[in-house]
């Protein structure tokens, strides 16, 4: 390990009181410790300030501070660079971040190479238009189309390689990746699915239908979403939380399997289900 780039969030990291422990740290260590300059104030965390893109490319690891906002942010910036990822969580769930803000201890486990890497998949979406790509993005959790105005529902036709699966008429759709599958998609009543496993799955909010359910597919499949609404219709999508993407009458919505992933690196002796009941648990509210 010889150099790492920081990527805290200063409304979590108030004053990066966690991140300047983690510059200590690995300074202490020997390692070589960077920090955006984009970030206000990040000249004060000891860190060498410089630009996130050139540091990346050459880093061992990025670690991210904050909620699980700033992971997915952090890794949407670097995933196209296969640079792997630690999230430590300064957010209320954090459900993503490998370590607590108390738990900076087991960073000397990445000293010493006694850490796993684990590949998420990740998917790709964009709109079509008359014909044209007219917005593209690569999210890990999920894309979410949902209605932006008060009372109108919204009507959708969703279709898997061309062949079509559903017609859904409520608030909208979440398509997640397994990563996803604990985030929205979970709260909407959609299945919780093993990150290692290779699925996107298909989560209505809110229909008005009895027999509306989500759906589980491979991750080969090619998911179009066709709005049916007028051309009045409120409609965005949003991937992995971003402000979103509004959608006219005529679009089409793709979806599929991204030739990225996501790296996060695991440097504790817990697993997937430990996670799950630690911090999705009712127990963790009481």
């Amino acid at each position: 390990m010889k150099k790492v780039l920081l990527n805290p969030n200063p409304l979590r990291d108030i004053g990066f009181e966690c991140t300047k422990k983690v510059v200590k740290f690995f300074q202490d260590n020997g390692v070589k410790t960077y920090i955006s300059d984009k970030i206000d104030g990040a000249n004060t965390t000891g860190a060498e300030t410089a630009d996130f893109e050139s540091v990346a490319k050459e880093a061992d690891m990025i670690i991210s501070f904050g909620g699980d906002g700033t992971l997915l942010h952090t890794a949407n910036q670097v995933s196209h660079l296969g640079v792997p990822v630690l999230g430590i969580n300064i957010g209320r769930i954090g459900y993503m971040a490998e370590l607590e803000s108390n738990e900076l201890e087991y960073l000397k486990n990445v000293l010493v190479s006694n850490y796993s890497v684990e590949e998420r998949m990740m998917i790709d979406v964009s709109v079509q238009r008359s014909g044209k790509t007219v917005y593209k993005k690569t999210g890990l959790n999920d894309a979410v189309i949902l209605k932006t105005g008060i009372i109108m529902t919204i009507d959708m036709d969703i279709y898997a390689d061309n062949m079509f699966i559903s017609h859904y008429s409520g608030d909208g759709v979440i398509v997640a990746t397994p990563t996803g599958s604990t985030a929205y998609s979970m709260s909407a009543g959609g299945p919780i699915i093993d990150p290692k496993s290779k699925n996107i799955t298909i989560t209505p909010v809110c229909t008005h239908a009895l027999t509306a359910k989500p759906i589980v597919l491979s991750f080969k499949r090619i998911i179009n979403v066709v709005p049916q609404n007028p051309q009045n219709a409120a409609i965005a999508v949003s991937v992995d939380g971003d402000p979103g993407f509004e959608l006219m009458h005529g679009d089409t919505l793709t979806i599929k399997t991204s030739d990225k992933v996501t790296k996060l690196i695991h440097v504790k002796n817990t697993n997937f289900y430990d996670v799950l009941y630690e911090k999705l648990s009712d127990r963790r509210f009481d």
